[in-house]
């Protein structure tokens, strides 16, 4: 009689240990990156000193890529894998934020400063279009062979 109630609670017990399947898709982490590249001005002259940030969309993989603007405008990404940073961005879909924040003197902020915006008085010195996950319109699409992108942003 102990063995009749005894199997069914292992066995219930059992499947907890396995736990139940996950529904839905699984998200892969890429383990390839590819070179990206580009320009970024604003009204025609090269932006030293901004931040682009490429976030995966869609079934893109991975948690996307950023990079900084050296004083010709120009960047290269660079994606984490793990705690590993590598040069590129895995092939994908991507929602592109470019963000330039500013001191209250006017200089700009190190793209990788340590200090937190909110501590330093800075602000985003570039329209939201530009600098917002949820307006910019920015976008880009990286192909498996890598890809260059130059952006030519306008002021307000």
């Amino acid at each position: 009689m102990r063995l009749r109630i005894l199997a069914p609670v292992l066995s219930l017990f059992s499947l907890c240990l396995l736990g139940c399947p996950q529904s839905g898709p699984q998200k892969v982490i890429p383990t390839s990156a590819v070179p990206v590249t580009g320009i970024v001005t604003l009204d025609g002259k090269p932006l030293a000193n901004a931040k682009i940030t490429f976030f995966p969309t869609d079934n893109s993989q991975g948690s996307g890529a950023s990079g900084s603007t050296d004083s010709a405008g120009k960047y290269e990404l660079r994606a984490l894998f793990g705690n590993k940073s590598v040069v590129g961005c895995p092939p994908g879909n991507y929602k592109v934020i470019v963000s330039l924040m500013v001191k209250p003197d006017g200089s700009p902020m190190p793209p990788d400063s340590q200090e937190p915006p909110m501590m330093s008085g800075a602000r985003e010195s570039l329209p939201l279009k530009y600098a917002d996950f949820v307006s910019t319109q920015l976008t880009a699409s990286v192909a498996s062979s890598g890809s260059t992108f130059n952006f030519d942003l306008k002021s307000e």
